[in-house]
């Protein structure tokens, strides 16, 4: 096979710049495998799928004496936070990485302006939420700059309204985020004071004068942070290790070699194991060969020029871990990360399953 030159473009590149066809293409010959992969390019230039609808946001159901709705993006999602920063009465706490959309910004200061206590943790090397950040300065709405680092960032998504309900997990407040597959969850009950207690951390390590209290105990949601904690790896292995009959993951990022061994260990002793990749994200091409080498399915996500930007897996369709953080070693361990673990939860295992089924569809 002769070498093939793509002059002034590097292979990342190029995985952006063309379509799915063509990606496959590209693999094919990497692969050695032109004429199989050339077949397989035809069969799904043809039989192209329709994207994968966003489902709104679930019904409610109870977990112990914590009070769950998963929120699987979409613009149903976005009236939901709107909603619930319009209906605050006390306080308001958000900590958010990308934070650029008007309307969101436009409740928090009309918050304000009716007396909430508005406290926003912005990550200050991210240019939209810096935008965003001198908007809500210039209305008197309390900004405060988390101390990101070189190689790390405050990835955390989180809003609490009133002590009372947050939402938390992976989806931005960016100008495209709604069109994002992702998952957020809007909760009430002893899990909110946990996360609540993340956000007072915060603001001390932010170099405010902050009180944080104890953790409640929770037996239905675990909430794990990192920095100053390396919590979420030890709960998705504990997922991938515990399985006895499938696991099913989306995730925007996944170059963990841990990770990847623990599913190929998984599939070894009989678990059904599928993952699904965004396409966008070049540092994955390792993990997927591997889990296809492996016999795992695995497919890269057909996208339309959304992401696949969920970090969420389900183990024997009842428990459920998602949030911010990568899978990754930045989102393990570099970055402030913030994920819940729902312990027995087949109710919403089975509501995050629906979008996730439809998504492994659309993607064949």
């Amino acid at each position: 096979m002769p070498h093939v030159r793509m002059p002034h473009l590097r292979m990342s590149h190029l995985r952006m710049s063309v379509g799915p066809v063509w990606r496959c293409a590209l693999a094919a010959i990497a692969a050695g495998g032109l004429v199989i992969g050339c077949a397989q390019i035809r069969a799904s230039a043809v039989h192209t799928p329709p994207p994968a609808p966003l489902l709104g946001p679930a019904p409610s159901v109870m977990l112990g004496t914590d009070q769950v709705a998963l929120l699987r993006s979409g613009p149903a999602t976005f009236a939901r936070l709107d909603s619930l920063i319009d209906a605050a009465r006390v306080s308001i706490h958000v900590e958010i990485y990308e934070f650029g959309r008007r309307d969101l910004a436009t409740a928090l200061i009309a918050a304000r302006a009716r007396g909430v206590a508005v406290t926003v943790i912005d990550d200050p090397s991210e240019l939209t939420s810096v935008a965003t950040a001198a908007q809500l300065r210039t209305a008197s709405v309390d900004v405060v700059d988390y101390p990101v680092r070189k190689e790390m960032i405050d990835h955390v998504k989180l809003l609490v309204v009133d002590h009372a309900v947050a939402v938390v997990g992976g989806i931005n407040w960016g100008a495209g985020s709604a069109a994002n597959h992702d998952y957020d969850a809007e909760v009430r009950g002893p899990v909110v004071r946990n996360l609540d207690r993340v956000f007072d951390r915060d603001l001390a390590t932010c170099g405010r004068s902050a009180s944080v209290p104890d953790a409640v105990h929770d037996a239905s949601i675990d909430v794990a942070a990192t920095l100053p904690g390396v919590e979420i790896r030890p709960l998705a292995l504990g997922l991938i290790d515990g399985a006895r009959h499938a696991l099913d993951l989306e995730l925007f990022v996944l170059t963990d070699t841990g990770v990847v061994h623990a599913l190929e260990a998984a599939a070894l002793r009989g678990v059904s194991v599928r993952v699904l990749l965004d396409p966008s994200q070049p540092s994955s091409d390792p993990s997927y060969a591997a889990l296809r080498s492996a016999g795992i399915q695995v497919r890269w996500y057909r996208s339309r020029g959304e992401l696949l930007h969920a970090k969420a897996i389900v183990a024997d369709s009842t428990s459920v871990l998602f949030g911010s953080a990568n899978w990754s070693g930045g989102g393990f361990a570099r970055n402030h990360e913030l994920d819940i673990e729902l312990i027995a939860a087949p109710a919403v295992a089975g509501q995050m399953l629906a979008q996730m089924n439809l998504d492994w569809a659309a993607s064949a």
